[in-house]
Order: structure tokens, then sequence, then C-alpha cells
């Protein structure tokens, strides 16, 4: 007797350890570690936990030709810009903060052009912007294009045009149209030559609706504008333009936005006016005309090189306030007989600025039809010239802009 219970321990002491065997098993089947992620390479399908694991095919960081399906980059890679880069209608591009982007040195040119009813969704932070620069091992302005934006939105020079840059349309009758976000952006070294009298600015807003946001950008050291807008209606806040070739801020063909905080910079021996505005230069009469509404901007030109701080022309209106120019050789120019009269009927206002180290004139008035109106026009500037405009101010530029060197 005691012989059978010592096996019949035996045996029951075996079951207990093989059931324990399989529990654990079980229980550790069912809190098993691994990746749980099916798009990864090795994604594993019993996997309960995952455990950081996952492996994944690094993804094609040359961009190039048409972007035909949304597509959404990875800012722990660096990626090129190889030739003119479409965004096409109806596809998105994400651009996460902190992303930076090179032109391909081996190009003839790079730039991305956002098509009507195409998206960018590029939403850097100040700091983390995201940055289009040079690939070139000595960088210079030209280097690469610029970023092109096509929208939908009323323009002055019909009711589309052909863009400047990749034969393709904008303009159109929705005032609203939304060609996504800008922020914290910057483009550096920009202004490949188009054609022999034509270069790419840093940023172009062609026709582009209200819906699309632009704000905290910077345009550094490009060959030609740094900013410019062809008709549309988007606004744009805090802006800067440093280093450009030509004007910092441009306007034409019936934009109708508006704009605050905006600074300009100009380089030793570059740039040409801080702000040079127009209606349409072939009908200065052309309508909708140009008429934004722009705020807090400081202007600084270099040794007092350039030539106007503000030149307004061709048409043009707009009601500007709180200005600081220095460092130019002329303060406010406006020019032409529709310009001018839109300044002595209150159709084109000046309002608190601020003229600092100006080597000429404060202000000229050219091309009115009567005295009256040239008289009424100076005026105008003259009252609005005083010493109380304090302009863009800087903290907001601090972490996210490249300084001048």
């Amino acid at each position: 007797m005691p012989q059978k219970t010592t096996t019949m321990k035996t045996q029951f002491i075996t079951k207990l350890i093989l059931v324990s065997i399989t529990i654990g098993f079980g229980l550790a089947s069912c809190n098993n570690d691994g990746c749980t992620d099916p798009d990864a390479n090795n994604y594993d399908e019993k996997a309960k936990n995952d455990d950081g694991s996952c492996e994944y095919d690094a993804p094609d960081t040359r961009l190039s030709g048409d972007i035909t399906e949304d597509l959404t980059l990875d800012s722990s890679y660096e990626y090129t810009l190889a030739g003119g880069v479409h965004v096409k209608s109806g596809v998105t591009l994400t651009i996460p903060a902190g992303t930076m982007i090179q032109s391909d040195p081996n190009e003839s040119v790079a730039y991305l052009l956002v098509e009507q009813g195409g998206k960018i969704d590029a939403r850097g932070t100040d700091t983390e912007p995201i940055v289009f620069t040079s690939g070139s091992a000595s960088p210079a302005a030209g280097d690469w294009g610029g970023i092109i934006i096509c929208g939908k939105a009323p323009i002055n020079n019909g009711t589309t045009a052909t863009a400047e840059v990749g034969d393709v349309l904008y303009g159109g009758p929705d005032p609203a149209d939304n060609s996504g976000a800008l922020e914290y952006v910057r483009v550096e070294y920009t202004g490949n030559a188009i054609n022999d009298e034509k270069e790419h600015n840093g940023f172009t807003f062609n026709g582009v609706g209200s819906g699309t946001t632009l704000s905290y950008l910077q345009a550094y050291f490009g060959n030609d504008d740094g900013f410019e807008f062809f008709g549309g209606t988007v606004s744009a806040d805090y802006l800067v333009s440093s280093g450009s070739g030509d004007d910092s801020f441009d306007w034409t063909y019936g934009w109708v936005g508006s704009g605050s905080y905006w600074i300009a910079e100009q380089a030793a021996g570059v740039g040409d006016r801080g702000i040079e505005a127009d209606n349409n230069g072939d009908n200065n009469g052309a309508t909708p005309s140009s008429n934004p509404t722009l705020s807090n901007i400081t202007l600084t030109g270099h040794s007092a090189s350039e030539s106007d701080g503000i030149k307004l022309r061709e048409g043009t209106m707009a009601n500007i306030s709180n200005v600081v120019i220095s460092r130019f050789q002329d303060g406010v120019e406006i020019e032409h007989e529709i310009t001018v009269s839109n300044a002595a009927n209150g159709n084109l206002t000046l309002e608190n600025i601020t003229l600092e180290y100006i080597t000429e004139s404060a202000f000229a008035i050219k091309g009115a039809e009567s005295s009256i109106d040239s008289t009424s026009a100076a005026n105008m500037v003259d009252m609005a010239i005083g010493t109380n405009a304090t302009g863009a101010g800087s903290d907001w530029t601090i972490g996210w802009t490249k300084a001048l060197n």
C-alpha cells in the first residue's frame, strides 16, 4: 500500500507540473510581445503588446515629377527636391515639423508647385521649422526655384492665367479657395532663373484663396522677390524677407488679402524695394483692383543703397499702417495717374509711417493727372509720416528664422 500511494503522488505531481507548463505557455502566448503594426516588415499577428521592434523599409526620399496621390513625409529623413515637383489636383502633400528638403545640385532647376485643386499641409513650429534649402556644398542665391501655389481665387489679368512656372493655370471664381497651409516654413537660396528675364521668387502665390493659411514664413537669400502675390484673396502674417535680390514683398493682378507683421531686411549689394505694389501693368484700372490691408511692418535697406521703401504704382489701392522704413534712398513713392488718384480720393491710404536714415526724398508723387490730385496725395503721405510707428517688432522671429550674416 505505501508503494502504491507513492506512485499515485508522483503521477499527480507530474500532471500538476504539465498543467502548469501548459497554462504558462498559454499565458505567454496571450501576452506575447512583438510588432503589432501590419505595415511593418516584421509584423507578428500573434503579438498582443507592441514592444517597439517594428521594422520598416526606408522611404523614397527623392521627390520628383508629379505627386499624384496623398503623400506624407517623415521628418526623421532628409529629402531631395529633384526638378519641378507638382502636387496635382485632389492630392495633399503633408510635411511634418522639422523636415529638411534640399535641392538636387545636379538638376538644372528644382521647385515645388501646388496646382489648382492640390494642397500642401506644411506645419512647422518655432522650434522645429520646415526648411527648404540648397543641396550645394557652397549654397548661394539661385541654387533652386522656390515654392509656388496656384489657387482658384479671382485675378484681374483674365478669368484664369498661365503661371510663369510650370505651364499651369491659376485664378478663378472662388475667393475662399483652400490650397492648404504653410506655417513656420523657411526657404533658402531660391531664385533659379525661369528664363533670360525672370527668376523664381522665394514664395509665389498665384490666385491663392482666403481658405489657405500662410503664417510664419521666411525667404532667405533668394535671387528675386522674397514674396509675390499674383491676385488672390489670401492673407499672410508674420513674414520675413532676408537678403532678397529684388523686392522683399511684391503684389500685382488684384491681390485683396491682408498682411500683418512683415519684416524686410536687405543685404549688402543686393535688393531693390521693400514693397513693390502694382495693380496691373497693362491696364492700371483692371478689376478687381489690388487692395490689401497691411499693418505692423518693418522695412530695412542696407546703407541706403536701395531705391524705395514702398513703391505704389500701376493703379494699386491699399490701406497701410504702422510702418518703419529705414536706410532707403526714398521713403514712399506713388506713381502713375490712377495710383495718385487713388491716394487723392482715399482708396490708397497710409497711416503712422516712420522714416529713418532716408538719404533722398521722404516721399515722391509722380504721374498725376492733375495738380489737385498730386497735392492731395502728397498731403495724405505727409500727414502719415511721424515718429510713433513701432513696425513689426522681432520677438516672434526667435527660434525659426535665420539671421543675415
